[in-house]
């Protein structure tokens, strides 16, 4: 499949890799990853992929949005 693309310096797990990235990112439950990559559980997945959910520190941001903060006068 990589050689048929043409593309010479990438392998397929480098291509299985980004694509269960795509789906993480995209908000794909970690069960249906988990199950496309053939993981036998999904704490595997979780290990690798889980910082590229769009949630992953969401509250640890939350607390430095600052925006909400309203100045003492």
């Amino acid at each position: 499949m990589v050689g048929r693309a043409g593309l010479t310096d990438i392998s397929p797990h480098v291509l299985r890799h980004t694509a269960a990235v795509h789906m993480v990112a995209g908000g794909i439950p970690m069960s249906k990853v988990s199950q496309y990559l053939g993981h036998s559980n999904t704490i595997i997945t979780k290990r690798v992929y889980g910082r590229f959910a769009p949630d992953h520190m969401r509250d640890a941001a939350d607390i430095l949005n600052f925006g909400g903060v309203h100045k003492v006068q």
